[in-house]
Protein backbone atom coordinates (compact mmCIF):
# COMPACT_ATOMS: atom_id res chain seq x y z
CA UNK A 1 0.00 0.00 0.00
CA UNK A 2 1.35 3.42 -0.93
CA UNK A 3 2.51 5.60 1.96
CA UNK A 4 0.25 8.65 2.10
CA UNK A 5 1.28 9.71 5.62
CA UNK A 6 2.56 13.16 4.61
CA UNK A 7 -0.51 13.87 2.48
CA UNK A 8 -2.78 12.65 5.28
CA UNK A 9 -1.11 15.06 7.72
CA UNK A 10 -1.94 17.94 5.38
CA UNK A 11 -5.53 16.78 4.92
CA UNK A 12 -5.85 16.51 8.71
CA UNK A 13 -5.01 20.23 8.95
CA UNK A 14 -8.36 20.94 7.32
CA UNK A 15 -10.02 19.67 10.50
CA UNK A 16 -7.43 20.72 13.08
CA UNK A 17 -5.66 23.96 12.10
CA UNK A 18 -7.28 27.16 13.37
CA UNK A 19 -8.59 29.48 10.67
CA UNK A 20 -8.35 33.24 11.14
CA UNK A 21 -10.38 35.64 9.03
CA UNK A 22 -9.86 39.41 9.06
CA UNK A 23 -12.69 41.71 8.00
CA UNK A 24 -12.06 45.47 7.81
CA UNK A 25 -15.75 46.02 6.98
CA UNK A 26 -19.00 44.17 7.37
CA UNK A 27 -21.31 43.29 4.47
CA UNK A 28 -22.90 46.75 4.58
CA UNK A 29 -19.56 48.53 4.30
CA UNK A 30 -19.37 49.59 7.94
CA UNK A 31 -15.88 49.46 9.45
CA UNK A 32 -15.40 46.70 12.01
CA UNK A 33 -11.65 45.92 11.74
CA UNK A 34 -12.25 42.52 13.29
CA UNK A 35 -10.40 39.21 13.39
CA UNK A 36 -12.60 36.10 13.50
CA UNK A 37 -11.11 32.80 14.60
CA UNK A 38 -12.62 29.39 13.88
CA UNK A 39 -11.53 25.96 15.10
CA UNK A 40 -10.68 24.93 11.53
CA UNK A 41 -11.48 25.51 7.88
CA UNK A 42 -14.01 22.70 8.14
CA UNK A 43 -15.74 24.40 11.09
CA UNK A 44 -15.85 27.72 9.24
CA UNK A 45 -17.40 26.06 6.18
CA UNK A 46 -20.03 24.40 8.36
CA UNK A 47 -20.84 27.65 10.17
CA UNK A 48 -20.99 29.68 6.97
CA UNK A 49 -23.28 27.24 5.13
CA UNK A 50 -25.48 26.71 8.17
CA UNK A 51 -26.59 30.33 7.80
CA UNK A 52 -28.25 29.60 4.43
CA UNK A 53 -29.79 26.38 5.71
CA UNK A 54 -31.66 28.32 8.40
CA UNK A 55 -33.12 31.06 6.19
CA UNK A 56 -36.94 31.11 6.05
CA UNK A 57 -37.51 30.72 2.29
CA UNK A 58 -35.82 30.21 -1.06
CA UNK A 59 -36.04 33.85 -2.13
CA UNK A 60 -34.14 34.93 1.00
CA UNK A 61 -31.53 32.31 0.18
CA UNK A 62 -31.18 33.53 -3.43
CA UNK A 63 -30.76 37.14 -2.28
CA UNK A 64 -28.04 36.40 0.24
CA UNK A 65 -26.39 33.67 -1.88
CA UNK A 66 -25.92 36.03 -4.83
CA UNK A 67 -24.69 38.91 -2.70
CA UNK A 68 -22.46 36.56 -0.64
CA UNK A 69 -23.92 37.71 2.67
CA UNK A 70 -23.93 35.51 5.75
CA UNK A 71 -24.08 36.01 9.51
CA UNK A 72 -21.90 34.68 12.29
CA UNK A 73 -22.36 34.88 16.04
CA UNK A 74 -18.96 35.71 17.46
CA UNK A 75 -18.05 36.60 21.03
CA UNK A 76 -21.70 37.20 21.82
CA UNK A 77 -22.31 39.56 18.90
CA UNK A 78 -23.88 38.90 15.50
CA UNK A 79 -21.97 40.11 12.44
CA UNK A 80 -23.20 40.27 8.85
CA UNK A 81 -20.25 39.53 6.58
CA UNK A 82 -19.60 39.16 2.87
CA UNK A 83 -17.68 36.14 1.65
CA UNK A 84 -14.15 37.02 0.58
CA UNK A 85 -14.63 35.51 -2.89
CA UNK A 86 -17.22 38.13 -3.82
CA UNK A 87 -15.70 41.16 -2.12
CA UNK A 88 -14.56 44.19 -4.08
CA UNK A 89 -11.13 45.54 -3.17
CA UNK A 90 -8.37 47.85 -4.38
CA UNK A 91 -5.14 46.13 -5.41
CA UNK A 92 -1.59 47.42 -4.98
CA UNK A 93 -1.85 49.32 -8.27
CA UNK A 94 -4.97 51.12 -7.14
CA UNK A 95 -7.26 49.13 -9.43
CA UNK A 96 -10.63 47.78 -8.36
CA UNK A 97 -10.75 43.98 -8.19
CA UNK A 98 -13.24 41.35 -7.14
CA UNK A 99 -16.97 41.36 -7.80
CA UNK A 100 -18.76 44.69 -7.48
CA UNK A 101 -22.20 45.10 -5.94
CA UNK A 102 -23.68 46.12 -9.29
CA UNK A 103 -22.83 42.67 -10.66
CA UNK A 104 -24.04 40.90 -7.51
CA UNK A 105 -27.36 42.78 -7.51
CA UNK A 106 -27.93 42.03 -11.20
CA UNK A 107 -27.28 38.34 -10.60
CA UNK A 108 -29.62 38.42 -7.63
CA UNK A 109 -32.39 39.94 -9.74
CA UNK A 110 -31.91 37.43 -12.57
CA UNK A 111 -31.78 34.41 -10.29
CA UNK A 112 -34.91 35.38 -8.37
CA UNK A 113 -36.78 34.88 -11.65
CA UNK A 114 -35.44 31.31 -11.73
CA UNK A 115 -36.99 30.44 -8.37
CA UNK A 116 -39.46 28.04 -9.97
CA UNK A 117 -36.68 26.13 -11.70
CA UNK A 118 -34.63 25.98 -8.51
CA UNK A 119 -37.58 24.54 -6.60
CA UNK A 120 -37.71 21.70 -9.13
CA UNK A 121 -33.99 20.97 -8.84
CA UNK A 122 -33.11 17.47 -7.67
CA UNK A 123 -29.36 17.80 -7.20
CA UNK A 124 -26.48 20.24 -6.78
CA UNK A 125 -25.71 19.70 -10.45
CA UNK A 126 -29.19 20.96 -11.38
CA UNK A 127 -28.74 24.06 -9.23
CA UNK A 128 -25.28 24.74 -10.64
CA UNK A 129 -26.52 24.56 -14.24
CA UNK A 130 -29.36 27.00 -13.50
CA UNK A 131 -26.96 29.49 -11.91
CA UNK A 132 -24.26 29.07 -14.57
CA UNK A 133 -26.66 29.53 -17.49
CA UNK A 134 -27.68 33.04 -16.40
CA UNK A 135 -24.31 34.42 -17.58
CA UNK A 136 -24.08 37.82 -15.92
CA UNK A 137 -20.88 39.55 -17.06
CA UNK A 138 -18.38 39.72 -14.20
CA UNK A 139 -20.04 36.90 -12.27
CA UNK A 140 -17.51 34.16 -13.00
CA UNK A 141 -16.99 30.45 -12.43
CA UNK A 142 -16.10 30.78 -8.75
CA UNK A 143 -19.13 32.97 -8.01
CA UNK A 144 -21.38 30.54 -9.88
CA UNK A 145 -20.06 27.65 -7.79
CA UNK A 146 -20.27 29.55 -4.50
CA UNK A 147 -23.84 30.64 -5.20
CA UNK A 148 -24.88 27.11 -6.17
CA UNK A 149 -23.32 25.72 -2.99
CA UNK A 150 -25.19 28.24 -0.81
CA UNK A 151 -28.53 27.53 -2.45
CA UNK A 152 -27.93 23.78 -2.46
CA UNK A 153 -27.18 23.87 1.27
CA UNK A 154 -30.69 25.22 1.80
CA UNK A 155 -32.22 22.66 -0.59
CA UNK A 156 -30.29 19.77 0.97
CA UNK A 157 -27.94 18.95 -1.93
CA UNK A 158 -24.19 18.38 -2.06
CA UNK A 159 -21.96 18.13 -5.15
CA UNK A 160 -20.89 14.62 -6.15
CA UNK A 161 -17.74 15.80 -7.92
CA UNK A 162 -15.00 18.35 -7.24
CA UNK A 163 -15.42 21.45 -9.41
CA UNK A 164 -12.20 23.12 -10.52
CA UNK A 165 -11.74 26.90 -10.70
CA UNK A 166 -9.24 29.52 -9.53
CA UNK A 167 -7.18 28.31 -6.55
CA UNK A 168 -8.77 24.86 -6.67
CA UNK A 169 -7.14 24.23 -10.05
CA UNK A 170 -3.78 25.20 -8.59
CA UNK A 171 -4.14 22.68 -5.77
CA UNK A 172 -5.19 20.01 -8.25
CA UNK A 173 -2.18 20.81 -10.43
CA UNK A 174 0.20 20.31 -7.50
CA UNK A 175 -1.34 16.90 -6.84
CA UNK A 176 -1.11 16.06 -10.52
CA UNK A 177 2.57 17.03 -10.60
CA UNK A 178 3.20 14.64 -7.71
CA UNK A 179 1.44 11.81 -9.54
CA UNK A 180 -1.47 11.89 -7.08
CA UNK A 181 -4.08 12.77 -9.71
CA UNK A 182 -4.34 11.54 -13.31
CA UNK A 183 -2.53 13.57 -15.98
CA UNK A 184 -4.38 16.72 -17.14
CA UNK A 185 -6.91 16.49 -14.31
CA UNK A 186 -6.54 20.23 -13.75
CA UNK A 187 -7.91 20.83 -17.26
CA UNK A 188 -11.25 19.22 -16.43
CA UNK A 189 -14.27 21.20 -15.27
CA UNK A 190 -14.81 18.69 -12.48
CA UNK A 191 -13.19 15.54 -11.07
CA UNK A 192 -14.88 12.56 -9.36
CA UNK A 193 -13.94 11.89 -5.75
CA UNK A 194 -12.75 8.35 -6.42
CA UNK A 195 -9.72 9.48 -8.46
CA UNK A 196 -8.29 11.28 -5.41
CA UNK A 197 -5.85 9.39 -3.17
CA UNK A 198 -7.08 7.64 -0.03
CA UNK A 199 -6.56 10.51 2.49
CA UNK A 200 -9.15 12.60 0.61
CA UNK A 201 -11.86 10.00 1.03
CA UNK A 202 -12.58 11.40 4.51
CA UNK A 203 -13.86 14.62 2.88
CA UNK A 204 -17.03 15.42 0.94
CA UNK A 205 -16.67 16.81 -2.58
CA UNK A 206 -17.32 20.40 -1.51
CA UNK A 207 -14.82 20.00 1.34
CA UNK A 208 -12.18 18.80 -1.12
CA UNK A 209 -12.87 21.84 -3.32
CA UNK A 210 -12.38 24.09 -0.29
CA UNK A 211 -9.28 22.19 0.80
CA UNK A 212 -7.54 22.33 -2.59
CA UNK A 213 -7.75 26.11 -2.58
CA UNK A 214 -7.08 26.71 1.11
CA UNK A 215 -4.11 24.34 1.42
CA UNK A 216 -2.59 24.60 -2.05
CA UNK A 217 0.67 26.00 -0.63
CA UNK A 218 0.99 22.95 1.64
CA UNK A 219 0.37 20.66 -1.35
CA UNK A 220 3.08 22.46 -3.32
CA UNK A 221 5.60 21.45 -0.65
CA UNK A 222 4.65 17.76 -0.66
Amino acid sequence: MEDFSKLKSIVDLYFSKKYKLYKPKDADGEEINKWFEFESRAKFLDSYLEYYQQLPDLESVIIDACTAKFKVLYEGQEYTLKHTHQEEFIDRDGKSRGVGNTVLFLMRSELIHKGGELRKAQSFEDVYEIVKNIKVNGFGELSNYDTAIRISSYLGFKPKDIYLHAGTKVGAEYLENKGLLPKDSRLEAKIPIDVFPQPFQALDAFQIENFLCSFKDNLKEL
